[in-house]
C-alpha cells in the first residue's frame, strides 16, 4: 500500500459517515443522478465510497406523470452537517433545481438531494432534521439504502436499514399503506 493510500484511508477514518439520496424525475433521471454524484466527489472535505443502483420509482407524496430515478450514496466528509447542506443545495442548482415558495419540496424536480444520515448525529431545527424524518416511510430510499449498508443499525427505529425495508414491505402486502413501485435498474 502506497503512503497516499495509508495517508487517505487515516483521513477518511476520522470523516463523517454520511448517506444522501438522490432523485431527480425531469431529464434523463440516471445520467442526472450520476453526473451529481461525480460532481459531489469533486468537492473539498468530501470523499464518495459507494453509490446504489438507480431506481425507478413512482412520485410518493405527490402528483405527477413523471417516473422517478433514485439511488443512495455514502460519502465521508470532514464538513459539518450544515456545511453538507449547503454544498448539497449549491449542487441542486448548478443542476437546474429551483424551489417554489410554499411548494415544500413536493414538485417535479431535475436534482434532489437530501441528507439520509450524517454519523450517528441528530438535529431537529424546524428546517432541518437528521435523520431524515421520513426514511421509514419511504421504499425508495430504503431499498437502494439497504443494497449498500442492509445492516448500518438506525439509532432512531432501533432496527437496521434491512429490518426497516422489510417492515415497510409488510405494511404494504398487508394493506396498511399504499403500495410503491421501486424497480431496480442500471447504471447504462
Amino acid at each position: 500500500m502506497s503512503s497516499d493510500s495509508r495517508t487517505s484511508k487515516r483521513l477518511q477514518s476520522r470523516m463523517e459517515r454520511v448517506f444522501v439520496g438522490l432523485g431527480s424525475n425531469l431529464g434523463d433521471g440516471t445520467a442526472i443522478l450520476a453526473a451529481a454524484w461525480r460532481r459531489i466527489g469533486e468537492e473539498a472535505d468530501i470523499v464518495t465510497v459507494a453509490l446504489s443502483h438507480p431506481y425507478s420509482t413512482a412520485p410518493v407524496g405527490m402528483d405527477s406523470p413523471h417516473r422517478f430515478t433514485n439511488a443512495v450514496g455514502e460519502l465521508r466528509t470532514s464538513l459539518t452537517p450544515r456545511q453538507l447542506l449547503d454544498v448539497l443545495m449549491k449542487i441542486e442548482t448548478l443542476f437546474g433545481r429551483t424551489r417554489r415558495e410554499g411548494a415544500q419540496g413536493y414538485e417535479d424536480r431535475t436534482l434532489d438531494l437530501d441528507m439520509l444520515y450524517y454519523g450517528e448525529r441528530t438535529m431537529d431545527d424546524p428546517d432541518f432534521v437528521l435523520p431524515h424524518p421520513r426514511i421509514a416511510e419511504r421504499l425508495f430510499v430504503l431499498r437502494p439504502l439497504a443494497e449498500i449498508c442492509p445492516e448500518m443499525w438506525s439509532s432512531t427505529h432501533l432496527r437496521t436499514v434491512r429490518e426497516l425495508e422489510e417492515s415497510l414491505v409488510e405494511q404494504m402486502v398487508q394493506g396498511g399503506i399504499p403500495l410503491q413501485d421501486v424497480v431496480r435498474r442500471s447504471w447504462t
